[in-house]
């Protein structure tokens, strides 16, 4: 296997994001990898968030951007709404613009989350009070 970072081509780019910087949300202080600047996306806004033990993104709702959530490893958490809820590594889910959502961790265990926004507006999340 090839030992680079990230590899660019006319075609694509890749890279291991077990190998990749990951940074604080400026919201949440969630560790994250931004693939959006890694591998120069302009459609969609990707990023791997780690959550450790009683570690939470902020509860928050998108003005434009539908997002799709992937389970990477867990069993990990999700409010959507007033619901919380259980959800399986491999499980994947659409949550549309104008729905609450919140990625918690309230386990003993790291959860990783591939989430997925489109279209690719900047700072299109609002942080809304919590309940």
């Amino acid at each position: 296997m090839e030992d680079v970072r990230r590899v660019m081509a006319d075609d694509y780019d890749r890279i291991d994001v077990t190998e990749a910087e990951r940074t604080p949300s400026a919201s949440s202080g969630t560790d994250h990898v931004d693939l959006v600047t890694e591998l120069g996306c302009t459609e969609m806004r990707p990023k791997v968030w780690d959550l450790a033990p009683d570690d939470a993104m902020s509860y928050h709702r998108q003005h434009e951007q539908e997002e799709f959530y992937y389970v990477l490893s867990g069993p990990a958490r999700i409010r959507i709404g007033d619901e919380r809820l259980d959800v399986s590594e491999g499980t994947a889910l659409r949550i549309p613009p104008e729905t609450p959502r919140q990625v918690f961790n309230d386990t003993e265990e790291d959860h990783r989350w591939l989430i997925v926004g489109a279209p690719p507006a900047e700072d299109d999340g609002e942080v809304l009070e919590e309940d």
